[in-house]
């Protein structure tokens, strides 16, 4: 009796302890992405061609943009390892390591986006003032990428810690600084001249700014139990630690934007009716796979914390609970999606063709949440083990080998190719997101036992 008592209370202490990073986690990715959807709400009320101009700049910026970001992925086991396993110190190092590569991985890739990123942006927008926009958005927006990396390594290093409060914090005066500059520059305000999507850039550009000189000065100035207290400048060029653990993390994660980006091109194929249900279709998958997005982050943390501190066992029993919870969320996902896919396309469109089309997807979008969860959480606790380079294999073959291929296959030459038009894709996404999941599960268990 004693014995069944003790495990209940440890299972009940390790739900509390995800529920207390997986609440903060998911209202701060809700609102960072909910800063896309104001600049996209703001920009359309400005003028349509201010706003496929900045839909054209970020499908072209965003993979490198995601490389940064899952770059930065690399820093949660690490400083998670250390920081339970009472070396904090070793966190200065890591964290100068991040400093130095967000600063030059980021200087690469404003690089790339003022010089490469423009000649695609000519080749692809038909008119010559949407060029022109694209061209000059990218031309600001550059600067911003280096802060972007560098504010991704601050968030993990609060999330790791077991502090997801500031990064929260962050997120919500970021969304509200993004909407008074958005306001203030692309309609101009203030005496300042309206400049659409331009001022939807340098606004971006400031948020970012802002959010890491907040991190910097909370973290030096007014937390009472700092993180990161000293710069070590050796460590800033000498990141091959870091490198090794982010990088395959980036090349997974732009891997899997990639194959979204690409989906948008190919479905593009199928005339305006089918890209219209495309976005429809992609809008919403993405707002449900925000909570998702924070369960990978805290199987990362848990299973890094875990295996410092209890071992192999604590770190299957964490993402046990984990798993079950993203089963439950993707069942009530599924319910709502099916009852109501045919209401759901309306929210976005009042063309009855368009609804039509994205109401089908959405029935089939339904039936590849459940690897896309397990996928997503596989992935992150496969990240608290440092095993990122077999993530970048799998999803390169899952997602490039498979999904793309056979959905190419399905919507022109299988038997069944008329009818299923663009819906192929999607077949061929969800046969690929499943392939995916099993493999990374797979790994994670072999991974574990290995190491018991």
């Amino acid at each position: 009796m004693d014995c069944w008592w003790y495990g209940v209370v440890k299972r009940f202490d390790a739900l509390k302890e995800i529920l207390h990073l997986l609440f903060p986690m998911v209202l701060t990715i809700t609102l960072e992405l909910s800063i896309s959807v104001v600049d996209t709400i703001m920009l359309g009320h400005y003028s349509a061609q201010h706003l496929a101009a900045v839909g054209l700049a970020s499908s072209l910026w965003m993979p490198i943009g995601c490389f940064l970001i899952g770059v930065t992925f690399g820093l949660t086991p690490l400083v998670t390892r250390h920081l339970h396993g009472r070396q904090a110190k070793l966190v200065n190092l890591y964290m100068s390591q991040a400093v130095g590569l967000s600063v030059i991985l980021g200087l690469v890739a404003s690089a790339l986006t003022v010089t490469i990123l423009p000649y695609f942006a000519e080749l692809m927008a038909e008119e010559a003032e949407t060029r022109a926009v694209t061209v000059n958005y990218l031309y600001l927006f550059a600067p911003a990428l280096p802060m972007l990396a560098l504010m991704t390594s601050y968030k993990n290093l609060f999330e790791a810690a077991g502090r997801p409060g500031l990064p929260l914090l962050v997120a919500s005066i970021g969304l509200v600084l993004n909407i008074i500059f958005n306001y203030v520059l692309i309609y101009g305000k203030l005496g300042f001249p309206a400049m659409g999507a331009q001022g939807a850039a340098i606004a971006s550009c400031l948020s970012l700014y802002l959010a890491v000189l907040f991190f910097f000065v909370y973290d030096r100035f007014f937390n009472k139990r700092p993180l990161f207290t000293r710069l070590v400048l050796k460590y800033t060029h000498k990141f091959g630690i870091l490198l090794g653990v982010g990088a395959p993390a980036g090349f997974a994660f732009a891997f899997e934007i990639g194959l979204f980006s690409s989906m948008t091109w190919l479905i593009s194929s199928f005339g305006d009716v089918a890209l219209g249900a495309g976005q429809i279709v992609m809008s919403y998958v993405s707002f449900l796979f925000t909570p998702l997005m924070a369960m990978s982050a805290v199987a990362a943390i848990v299973v890094a914390k875990s295996m410092s501190k209890e071992g192999p066992e604590g770190a299957k029993q964490r993402i046990g609970i984990i798993a079950k919870l993203g089963l439950g969320y993707v069942f009530v996902c599924f319910i709502v999606t099916q009852s109501f896919h045919d209401v759901i396309p309306l929210i976005y469109s009042s063309d009855q063709e368009v609804v039509a089309l994205a109401a089908s997807i959405l029935v089939i979008s339904a039936s590849y949440q459940l690897p896309d969860m397990l996928q997503t959480i596989y992935t992150g606790a496969l990240r608290g083990v440092r095993d990122t380079r077999a993530t970048m294999f799998a999803f390169g073959i899952s997602l490039f080998g498979l999904s793309m291929p056979l959905g190419f296959w399905l919507s022109h030459y299988s038997p069944w190719a008329e009818t299923l038009s663009l819906r192929g894709f999607y077949l061929g996404l969800g046969a690929g997101l499943s392939l995916l999941a099993m493999i990374l599960i797979t790994r994670f268990y072999r991974v574990i036992n290995r190491d018991m």
